[in-house]
C-alpha cells in the first residue's frame, strides 16, 4: 500500500470533494484531487502546449490555493534538502 500524505487542501473547502494535493512519501510523487477539465477547447488548447499522451488527464487546481500549495511543496523541499539532486 502506498504511503500518502496530503500536503495541500483548498482553503476553501467545505470538507466534501475539495482539491487536494497528496506526496506519495515512497517515491516523492504529487498527485493532485481535483475537477478533470473535460473542455474539448481546454483540452486543444493544453496539447497544443505539452501533448497529452495515452492514459493522461489534465486537472484543475484552484487559483486559491497558489499560497496553500506553495508553501507545503515548500516545506516539502525544505524537508527533502539533500537527499535529492537538484536538476
Amino acid at each position: 500500500m502506498a504511503a500518502l500524505r496530503l500536503v495541500a487542501l483548498d482553503p476553501d473547502t467545505d470538507g466534501g470533494h475539495c482539491p487536494a494535493v497528496i506526496v506519495d512519501d515512497a517515491t516523492g510523487d504529487l498527485l493532485f484531487q481535483g475537477p478533470q477539465v473535460t473542455s474539448a477547447e481546454e483540452l486543444a488548447a493544453v496539447d497544443g502546449l505539452s501533448p497529452i499522451g495515452p492514459g493522461e488527464i489534465v486537472g484543475r487546481i484552484p487559483a486559491r490555493m497558489r499560497d496553500v500549495l506553495l508553501k507545503a511543496l515548500t516545506e516539502e523541499a525544505d524537508a527533502d534538502a539533500g537527499t535529492q539532486e537538484l536538476r
